[in-house]
């Protein structure tokens, strides 16, 4: 029973201890964790992609300048007296003339039957007679042509047919600014990656440096108290204790010094994360040397398909382009369908049509020039463009030039510092054994000391440049993504 109690409580330890274990294991960040939350929480990000679902709205408007354009439009007027259309005098003249034309008819007549003429005074009573038969017979020239109070409400629609090519130069301008708008979000995520990975970087290699620090701190306590011992024995001269006390002062403020750049490179790295400044965070990586120099022409290929400021700069002059099919567009002439109904007809005037069709063509004929001066600026664009795509891909493959040259030097100087340690050591342990034996000096043995610390931290900054310069050459290639590949691929690394 007791044996199975132990057992049983072994199990249940070991359990704990497990749980305990990878707990604290998810507590330390990654390259790989870095790299996710900064493109996650990164603001800089973020605002390129508002930018970039900004663009995506503006491209499906372009899209609604081939559809018809429908209208309602509705109004309530109140004038000042009705419109009335008065044709009476027209009215009157014809009475006047019909009048005086049957009084002479009636003369004539009257001339036949009894030989002799009206006189004046029957003629003006026969003129007065036709005209009130003529008055009386004839409606009133007098008609209400709008009310004084009126409402309309006015359906309009306009099709376009040809607008000299400009609708659809209009349509593939805005599809070059969604995916130019799409370019610079990748541009700006490989930013990010880049300033991430640095200041991740950053972070392991002063951890490096703190960690050798520490340990020369050690080894000159070490000295220090074996100084001491010597001193109390006669042995050495007061001399050489105070060189002790000296070379750990060194060590200490070169150790505090570098614990401060470590704590504000941690910082730069929470701000490229997006998080705040007081969260916690643990790194247990180490720069470890792994060869991952491609071939020179491969980076310049990569960059010259995938570098995102080479594929915004084509977008870009294709919107030139099509800025100046645009300008080119005013020279032709344009034509469009439109229509109209009235809702309110009852309100219409005799002049006014219930609805109507039709095509409208315009063409400008002259607009003092300056139709033309915009198609020659629209054509110096275009070449502007074209100069600058030129010289991005002369700077990009010396870009490439130097990050691959960078890596080479960072590379060699690395593998040679690695030489120099070695030796440095042996010098170290050889003088502090001299000097046990009474036969060197302190001096001997902290410069030893410092030599060896000088080898240490030169090896971890040339390993820390290859890394960051690797960084930069396959992110200036368009391939930030390999520098998550390379930093795993590195043997002893904790993943």
């Amino acid at each position: 029973m007791k044996l199975n109690n132990k057992l049983n409580l072994a199990f249940v330890t070991f359990g704990l201890i497990l749980w305990f274990s990878v707990q604290l294991q998810a507590q330390y960040l990654t390259l790989e964790d870095a790299v996710n939350t900064a493109l996650k929480n990164n603001p800089k990000i973020k605002q390129y992609e508002a930018k970039s679902a900004q663009k995506k709205s503006a491209d499906m408007e372009a899209w609604g300048n081939f559809l018809p354009k429908i209208n309602v439009t509705a109004s309530y007027t109140h004038l000042n007296d009705p419109l009335i259309l008065d044709l009476s005098p027209i009215r009157d003249v014809i009475i006047g003339l019909q009048s005086s034309n049957q009084a002479e008819l009636t003369n004539i007549y009257n001339i036949i039957q009894n030989g002799s003429a009206l006189t004046a005074q029957q003629k003006a009573y026969v003129t007065q007679q036709a005209s009130a038969e003529l008055n009386a017979a004839l409606p009133s020239f007098e008609d209400l042509f709008k009310d004084q109070d009126y409402k309309t409400a006015t359906i309009v629609g306009v099709q376009p047919i040809f607008m000299g090519g400009k609708l659809l130069a209009a349509k593939k301008f805005a599809s070059d600014e969604m995916d130019a708008s799409e370019v610079e979000l990748q541009k700006t995520r490989d930013d990010v990656i880049q300033e991430t990975v640095n200041n991740y970087l950053a972070v392991v290699f002063l951890q490096d440096v703190v960690k050798t620090r520490e340990n020369v701190l050690n080894g000159m306590q070490r000295h220090e108290a074996m100084a001491e011992k010597l001193l109390q024995q006669g042995l050495i001269a007061n001399y050489n204790m105070l060189r002790a006390k000296v070379a750990v002062a060194d060590a200490e403020r070169n150790l505090f010094d570098d614990n401060n750049k470590l704590e504000l490179s941690k910082v730069a790295l929470k701000n490229s994360l997006g998080i705040p400044e007081d969260s916690n965070i643990q790194i247990k990586d180490s720069l470890v040397y792994s060869n991952n120099l491609g071939e020179f022409n491969s980076y310049v290929d990569k960059a010259m398909n995938q570098q995102p400021i080479l594929k915004l700069i084509s977008l870009k002059k294709d919107a030139a382009h099509q800025n100046y099919n645009v300008e080119r567009s005013k020279f032709l002439p344009q034509a469009g369908l439109f229509g109209q109904y009235e809702m309110y007809p009852q309100y219409l005037s005799c002049v006014e049509p219930r609805w109507a069709v039709g095509v409208q063509v315009s063409l400008n004929i002259f607009n003092g020039f300056q139709d033309y001066a915009n198609l020659q600026s629209a054509s110096h664009l275009e070449d502007e463009v074209k100069y600058i795509e030129a010289d991005a891909v002369r700077n990009i493959r010396l870009l490439i030039n130097k990050d691959y040259r960078d890596v080479a030097n960072s590379q060699e100087r690395y593998l040679k510092t690695n030489e120099s340690i070695d030796l440095a050591k042996e010098n170290l342990r050889l003088n502090e054994r001299r000097f046990d034996t009474g036969l060197g000096t302190s001096l001997e043995v902290i410069d030893a000391q410092l030599s060896l610390e000088k080898n240490e931290i030169e090896s971890k900054q040339s390993l820390f440049d290859y890394y960051k310069s690797l960084t930069s050459l396959n992110v200036n290639s368009g391939n930030p993504e390999e520098v998550l590949n390379i930093w795993n691929k590195v043997e002893g690394k904790l993943k």
